[in-house]
């Protein structure tokens, strides 16, 4: 949550473009509300590829990875650290779960690099979107009734 409202801060910091000056707020309102929905249409038809839980959420972290070193630079490593940790614990002596993991990751990273170029508010319907699924994920991760 905090790198999401950190990130909001510092996408409103950039200044807006022309087209947003003209936009009344309520107009904005709207504009970001169907960006955020579409991000979270996308994000939900991703995750039916994914064969497991942990699967999809080291691809959000993958995503989320990028997306925060496009907007805070690539010395941002906290999104890598939190998969790297994440795979330790899931996969600490098979070689196979741990190359899907990465793999996961990757793909992600590089979903989301085709996605964007530049930091910019679409990056943050993103942000936000992949922020809730990752919330999700990990919460019926949690859940000790999940099938396994």
């Amino acid at each position: 949550m905090k790198f999401v409202l950190t990130l909001l801060l510092m996408v409103s910091l950039t200044g807006p473009s022309v087209a947003q000056d003209t936009m009344t707020a309520a107009q904005k309102r709207a504009a970001a509300e169907k960006a955020r929905e579409a991000a979270e249409l996308r994000v939900e038809q991703d995750m039916v590829t994914m064969t497991s839980l942990v699967e999809a959420l080291s691809k959000n972290m993958g995503q989320i990875h990028y997306l925060r070193t496009l907007c805070f630079g690539q010395n941002d490593q906290k999104w890598r650290d939190y998969a790297s940790r994440m795979v330790q614990v899931e996969a600490p002596n098979d070689a196979d779960r741990r190359r899907q993991l990465i793999r996961a990751f990757n793909a992600g990273y590089y979903a989301e690099q085709g996605r964007h170029q530049r930091c910019s508010n679409a990056v943050s319907a993103d942000v936000a979107a992949l922020s809730e699924n990752g919330r999700h994920l990990s919460s019926m991760l949690g859940d000790p009734y999940r099938e396994r």
